[in-house]
């Protein structure tokens, strides 16, 4: 009976975690380094992508306006700026992605001002297409307070369409000249932000089930020793937790191999290959009990 109930419980879990998948995000595990402004989370695409903070020079085309650094944040590490005096409906934080094939985008982030140099108390989240201008995003107005827990945005629905290959691109910009302390905003107010995720589901999720005499993992569910086994040769392969989180990579492993994952936690896993050959990624989901 036990095992029934554990099997149906994976399967609910896996169904509804199957579609939404992690594209892009930011937690800053590292505050120094080349590759510290850049997604963490994500695709491996989008892992090469940063975080800035801009200014509007047209509807179209943004300039980098200020050097990024970093503090404290909700877990780890935090962006930080100052220099947002007189931005409103100008300046923003700004992230970049691709998702061909994805839809039905979710966002989560946190910001905050700092309390001491009064950062701005208003921003409202838009997206656009890298042919495109900026739309707002319904439901999109976020308000800042000096803590993590009052301008947090949690899995919001951002209405990208028609994406294609194309860069797509979301911003808080500020929606005012005020500060969280009720002034106006000046040079030296700092605002930060931190644990941004961006979600979509694929319509290409039956692939899984096209690659399955290509590539296999076994057992499953497993207590996180497996076996990979792939008809043609791999060039890497890549093992995430449902959030993206990558546990363990490897470049060119064997056709048929064997892998642990030391202290696993139960759950669902993405095992993603590339062929050689091909610029394509595979992916196949296993359990961990």
């Amino acid at each position: 009976m036990k095992k029934k109930l554990l099997f149906a419980l994976l399967a609910i879990i896996s169904g509804s975690l199957f579609a939404q998948e992690t594209l892009t995000g930011w937690n800053f595990p590292a505050n120094s380094g080349s590759d510290s402004l850049n997604a963490n989370l994500g695709t491996t695409q989008n892992k090469t992508y940063d975080i800035r903070f801009q200014w509007v020079l047209t509807p179209t085309t943004d300039s980098t306006l200020n050097t990024v650094t970093f503090v404290n944040g909700a877990t780890t590490y935090a962006a930080a700026t100052t220099g947002w005096a007189d931005g409103s409906g100008i300046k923003f934080w700004s992230i970049k992605f691709k998702a061909n094939n994805y839809s039905n985008f979710k966002l989560s982030s946190k910001q905050k001002s700092d309390a001491t140099n009064a950062g701005p108390r208003d921003f409202k989240l838009q997206w656009r297409l890298s042919s495109g201008t900026y739309v707002d995003v319904a439901g999109g107005t976020v308000t800042l307070g000096a803590d993590w827990t009052t301008g947090v945005v949690t899995n919001l629905p951002i209405p990208i369409t028609g994406q294609g290959t194309s860069s797509i691109y979301i911003r808080w910009i500020m929606a005012s000249n005020t500060n969280i302390n009720g002034s106006t905003v000046t040079a030296a107010g700092q605002s930060m932000i931190d644990d941004i995720l961006v979600t979509g589901v694929s319509s290409l999720g039956q692939e899984e089930i096209i690659y399955t005499n290509r590539l296999k993992v076994y057992p499953s569910p497993n207590k996180g020793a497996f076996t990979i086994s792939s008809t043609e040769p791999i060039d890497f392969m890549i093992v995430t937790d449902i959030n993206g989180n990558t546990i363990c990579k490897t470049a060119n492993p064997l056709q048929q191999q064997s892998i642990a994952i030391p202290d696993a936690k139960p759950g669902v896993y993405l095992l993603k290959v590339r062929f050689k050959g091909s610029d394509q990624e595979v992916s196949t989901r296993f359990v961990v009990e």
